[in-house]
């Protein structure tokens, strides 16, 4: 019997017109609100927010192809802060997101990240290893000189590849030769390209789920993101005499930011669905949704005197909250620190240039601990950038993939040459990370409670000047004025949405 039932299924050939129970709905949303640099938005209570969502726009220069987006992460760098709120409440408000989102979102292999993110954000960064002592394709010297004149590199030596990448930086002294290889903009907005960045970049709450608009019927669904100013993440190649101290930063009438829209996609789900999870609202408890919110806590480190070692201890909080992760990230109070005199540049400042206000610093000698619930995460200080790039590894859930000298910019790397500072690649993307997840695959669960101590960062460095520096040991990033530090903490998060007689009520809390 069960086998002849099973012979007529195989041979019925009637069509299901039954219609599809997804439907994908998009929209183009102008901004309600509206500044040089600070755009708002207001969704629809209808269907879920999907991560691929994206916000576009376009730039407007006042002279052609002498400006672009920097290559290493292009547009996203210009994303200072992102809101997503619901009524009063805030489900995520990261400040610097384009420095999180630049290490955990856009964090792909070299070919992914060139090619797809490449398409969207207008980064284009490659890197090469010197074969020769010029740079040749097709019997002609492209970069306008030998790049051992020009960085001080030798044989074997890893650098930007100035054909590939967005912008030719050009000789090291005088920037001779430089120029925009792609994404030139002009003062014609039409033909300048347009960037798109996904929501599921910018906000840690669409991290592997969407959000269920409908369930807020009776509050305003707002979406917030200011900019940069244009020269923490924008090139200018007129600005090209690195000896000079100049450091690719726009001058003149700044960029101006066009055609910032938002294109949802709402994703309608069929009725049982929807109607299912309503019914969740009105049980006992309500409706429960969980997600990441990242914390960003601002800290700073002043100077001191060279080759002096410095401890530092950071009290970070957290108190009462499930932490999964915590990030470290260094950047530079000024320029004077990316000064580098090998083997004979005058206080040349070319580190700064391609990644502009992008750079995650790394300390030649650098060590760090983490003390969690009172009692201290590693036995040691991890001392080895190695090591430190295997807790990297841990808590970003996959490798860093970076060139070595972007991350491993210690002495014995920096000595022996394997990239030039004045290249704008050693030590200019290393953060430093502890992954506290429990190993349980839960958001809600899989974090480490932290209870009445708070939570302190202790870091340990030797400042250099490479000033006192001579022969190959001069090749390395200075220490002249302190650094600008972030902590960005990946905690849970909890929105409780209730049905009652006055409409849905949203309680939000860690």
């Amino acid at each position: 019997m069960n086998s002849q039932t099973s012979l007529q299924q195989l041979m019925n050939y009637d069509v299901n017109d039954t219609p599809n129970q997804i439907e994908v709905r998009t929209d183009t949303l102008e901004p309600i609100q509206a500044t040089a640099n600070k755009f708002t938005f207001r969704l629809d209570q209808a269907g879920y927010l999907d991560l691929n969502s994206m916000l576009v726009f376009k730039h407007e220069g006042a002279t052609t192809n002498t400006q672009r987006v920097n290559p290493w992460n292009g547009a996203l760098g210009g994303i200072k802060r992102a809101i997503l709120q619901v009524g009063d409440h805030i489900l995520n408000d990261v400040q610097d997101v384009y420095k999180y989102a630049t290490m955990s979102r856009i964090n792909v292999p070299p070919t992914q990240r060139n090619q797809f993110f490449g398409h969207y954000l207008g980064l284009q960064w490659h890197s090469k290893v010197q074969n020769s002592g010029t740079f040749e394709q097709g019997g002609a010297d492209l970069e306008g000189g030998a790049y051992q004149v020009q960085d001080g590199g030798r044989v074997g030596s890893i650098l930007v590849d100035p054909i590939k990448s967005g912008i030719k930086k050009g000789n090291a002294t005088d920037g001779t030769g430089v120029a925009i290889n792609s994404y030139g903009i002009g003062t014609n907005v039409d033909n300048n390209p347009q960037y798109g960045i996904t929501l599921g970049m910018l906000f840690p709450a669409l991290k592997g789920q969407k959000i269920p608009l409908f369930l807020f019927d009776k509050q305003r669904i707002l979406l917030k993101v200011e900019f940069n100013p244009v020269a923490e993440y924008v090139c200018d190649i007129s600005q090209n005499n690195y000896n000079g101290q100049e450091v690719m930063a726009p001058q003149g009438a700044p960029l101006g930011l066009n055609n910032v829209r938002l294109i949802v996609d709402y994703v309608i789900m069929g009725g049982e669905v929807q109607n299912e999870v309503m019914a969740q609202t009105q049980k006992q408890g309500g409706y429960r949704l969980e997600f990441y919110d990242v914390v960003n806590v601002i800290k700073g480190i002043a100077g001191s005197a060279t080759g002096t070692r410095r401890d530092i201890e950071h009290r970070i909080g957290q108190n009462g909250r499930e932490v999964h992760n915590i990030f470290m990230w260094k950047q530079y109070t000024s320029d004077a620190s990316f000064r580098n005199d090998y083997p004979t540049l005058t206080n040349n400042r070319g580190a700064k240039c391609l990644l502009r206000g992008q750079h995650c610093i790394g300390v030649e000698n650098e060590e760090y601990n983490c003390e969690v619930n009172g009692r201290e995460e590693f036995t040691d200080f991890k001392f080895n950038p190695v090591s430190q790039y295997n807790e990297l590894k841990v808590a970003l859930g996959r490798p860093l993939y970076v060139d070595k000298p972007m991350y491993c910019n210690d002495e014995n790397t920096t000595a022996s040459l394997l990239s030039m500072v004045n290249n704008g690649m050693t030590g200019v993307m290393k953060p430093l990370a502890v992954g506290l997840r429990s190993g349980e695959p839960a958001l809600v669960g899989g974090g480490r409670m932290i209870g009445n101590y708070p939570i302190v960062w202790k870091y340990r460095f030797t400042p250099i000047d490479t000033a006192t520096k001579t022969g190959k040991t001069a090749n390395a990033l200075g220490f002249a004025d302190g650094f600008n530090v972030n902590y960005f903490i990946e905690v849970s998060r909890i929105a409780n949405i209730r049905n009652t007689p006055k409409g849905m009520s949203v309680i939000v809390s860690y």
